[in-house]
């Protein structure tokens, strides 16, 4: 399952690549006008709509999904050859969990940042979308999903799994892009991003963890 906005220009690879490892590539849009549902059917894709925010577009590709494993996977990732292989492998022996992950950069705070992600999850389950969440459907309904919400709605629902069932890293690195990064610097970003993760533990309200993540004062 794929949520996507705006993604013209890194769809239709990741829908090429997704088709080589799995059986079925779901893209959930949320009402872009770049072309980006065209351009994922037209690689391979079941495309449908759905309301904007990740947590109902997700939802939407689970209910469009056929599979017995769902993987949750952002647009701007890179999937190494294998990682079908490996969540298959995994997913025989554990019912969720996600991959490592690493922040294409050479930059080495973010290089540090991908590693301490993914240590996180291993010791804690606490995974974050870009880490590819896979669950399987049963337990996924059991947990109710995504739900409404538009951010940390990974968190959220790796906080319901984890409290169901052990969860498995998976070691192969999926990649994830710098392009947050880079268009509003390495250190203010981080910095937002531990805010909103903070904000989020403490339960203060989803309309506030939007505009620090956007940066945006009011």
């Amino acid at each position: 399952m794929v949520p996507a906005l705006e993604e013209a220009a890194t769809i239709s690879h990741l829908v090429s690549r997704l088709r080589v490892e799995v059986d079925e590539v779901v893209v959930a849009d949320g009402g872009s006008v770049d072309g980006t549902p065209t351009l994922a059917a037209e690689a391979g894709a079941v495309v449908v709509s759905a309301p904007r925010g990740r947590g109902p577009q997700l939802d939407a590709g689970a209910s469009a999904a056929t599979g017995e494993v769902l993987w949750f996977v952002h647009a701007d990732t890179t999937v190494p050859p294998g990682a079908g292989a490996a969540l298959r492998h995994a997913a025989a022996t554990r019912a969720w969990g996600s991959f490592a992950v690493r922040v294409e950069s050479a930059d080495p705070r973010l290089r540090w940042c991908g590693r301490y992600m993914t240590l996180r999850a291993r010791r804690t389950g606490s995974a974050t979308g870009d880490m590819g969440i896979w669950c399987r459907r049963a337990l996924f309904h059991e947990a109710g999903g995504f739900g409404a919400r538009a951010l940390c709605e990974d968190l959220d629902l790796t906080d319901r799994l984890r409290r169901a069932e052990p969860w498995a890293v998976i070691p192969l690195r999926l990649g994830t892009s710098a392009r947050r990064w880079q268009a509003n610097g390495q250190s203010l970003t981080m910095l937002r991003m531990w805010a909103v993760r903070a904000g989020y533990r403490v339960g203060l309200p989803e309309s506030w963890l939007v505009r620090v993540y956007r940066g945006r004062s009011r």
